[in-house]
C-alpha cells in the first residue's frame, strides 16, 4: 500500500492531491473488510453467492441503463460524489457462485448438463461487463472458471475439450470485438504502426521503464510521468511510473512482493481440505495473478493494453476493496484450516 501511494502521489499532476487523499481512505476502508473477511467462516460467503449473484446482475443492468460514462466505457454507478464498479465485486461472486453450484452437486457436479449451467453462470455477467464495454474485467472470469474447475478434480479429458473448444472460439472471439480493441492487438505486435494513436501508450510505457535503468531517476523525478508522456498513469501504467523512478531494482522488488503474495496463497490453499475453500481460493488467486501479470506485461510492452488495473498499486476504489476482500477470504481460509488442525 506503500509503494501505491507513493506512486499515486508522484503520479498526480494535481497539487491538491486528491487521488492521493482518495486512495489513503479506500486503503482504509479495503483494510477494516479484510480484517472483517478474515474472521467470517468463508463457507457463509458461498452460502450467499446465489443471492449476491442476483444483486449483482442487477446492479451490471443497471450499468448499462444509468452508469456513469467515463473514456467512452459506462462501467460505473455514482453514489452522492463516489462511483464504484460493480464489475470489480462480480468477479468474486461469480466465482462462489459456481464453486456453491459445484459443491451442491457433488459427485455429479462435472456432468455435462452440470457444465452448461456452469458456463450459464458464468456468461451472463461476461456479457454484460463486456457489453460496458469491459474487455478485461470480462476475460478475467474465464480463467477464474478454469482455476475453480481443475481445483474441484474435473476428468482431464472434459477439461481439455474445454480448452481445445476455447481456442477454436478465438477467431471468432476477434470478429466480435470493437475495432479499438482490434488496434490494440495489432500494435501490441508492432507499436510503431499508430505511434501517436493506438501505440501510443505502449511506446511511452516502454520508455518510462526503460529509462529507469538500474537505479531509477528518483522519487517525482521521472521525466516520462512528471512531464505527463505517460497516459493514465495513475490507474492503469502506474508501474511505468514506479519502474521509471526506482529503477530495475524498484521495479523487480515490486514483482518480487506480488510473487510471494501468490505464493503464500497456493501454500493457503494447498493446505486447505475442503474443495469450496481450494476452489473459491484458487479463483481468488488466479484472479489477483492475472491482473497482475497482464497490467505488468502491459506496461512493458509484453502483453496487449487491456485496462487491467495493477492490483493495490493502481487508483481505483473498487479495484482495491475487492482485492482486500479477496485477501481477506484467503487468510479465513488458512485460519479454518487451523482451527480443523486443533
Amino acid at each position: 500500500m506503500t509503494i501505491g501511494l507513493l506512486g499515486i502521489y508522484s503520479a498526480e499532476p494535481d497539487t491538491s492531491k486528491i487521488f492521493f487523499t482518495k486512495q489513503a481512505a479506500w486503503y482504509g476502508i479495503g483494510f477494516i473488510l479484510m480484517i472483517i473477511l478474515a474472521n467470517v467462516n468463508y463457507n457463509l460467503v458461498i452460502a450467499a453467492a446465489n443471492y449476491l449473484f442476483v444483486i449483482f446482475i442487477f446492479l451490471l443492468l443497471l450499468v448499462l441503463i444509468a452508469g456513469h460514462t467515463s473514456l467512452g466505457a459506462q462501467r460505473w454507478l455514482k453514489l452522492g460524489g463516489y462511483g464504484f464498479q460493480p464489475s470489480e465485486f462480480m468477479k468474486i461472486v461469480v466465482a462462489a457462485t459456481v464453486v456453491r453450484f459445484l459443491v451442491i452437486k457433488g459427485k455429479d457436479a462435472f456432468s455435462l448438463k452440470n457444465l452448461a449451467l456452469v458456463f450459464l453462470i458464468v456468461l451472463v455477467p461476461f456479457f454484460l461487463i463486456l457489453k460496458q464495454p469491459d474487455l478485461g474485467s470480462s476475460l478475467l472470469l474465464i480463467p477464474m472458471t478454469l482455476a475453480i474447475l481443475f481445483l474441484g478434480n474435473i476428468p482431464v479429458k472434459k477439461l481439455s475439450v474445454i480448452l481445445i473448444i476455447g481456442v477454436l472460439l478465438l477467431p471468432v472471439a476477434y470478429y466480435t470485438m470493437h475495432d479499438y480493441q482490434k488496434q490494440r492487438l495489432h500494435t501490441f505486435i508492432n507499436p510503431h504502426l499508430d505511434p501517436l494513436g493506438s501505440g501510443y501508450n505502449v511506446i511511452q510505457s516502454q520508455i518510462a521503464v526503460g529509462s529507469g535503468q538500474v537505479s531509477g531517476k528518483g522519487w517525482e523525478k521521472g521525466t516520462q510521468s512528471q512531464l505527463n508522456f505517460i497516459p493514465i498513469k495513475h490507474t492503469d501504467f502506474i508501474y511505468a511510473v514506479l519502474a521509471e523512478e526506482f529503477g530495475l531494482w524498484g521495479g523487480m522488488i515490486i514483482i518480487g512482493i506480488y510473487l510471494f503474495l501468490i505464493m503464500e496463497a497456493l501454500k493457503i490453499i494447498k493446505l486447505c481440505r475442503f474443495s469450496g475453500g481450494k476452489m473459491l481460493g484458487g479463483a481468488l488467486v488466479t484472479m489477483i495473478f492475472a491482473q497482475f501479470f497482464v497490467n505488468v506485461g502491459m506496461n512493458m510492452g509484453i502483453m496487449p493494453v487491456a485496462g487491467i488495473t495493477l492490483p493495490l498499486l493502481s487508483y481505483g476504489g473498487t479495484s482495491v476493496v475487492v482485492t482486500m476482500i479477496a485477501l481477506g477470504i484467503l487468510q479465513n481460509i488458512y485460519r479454518e484450516y487451523i482451527k480443523a488442525e486443533k
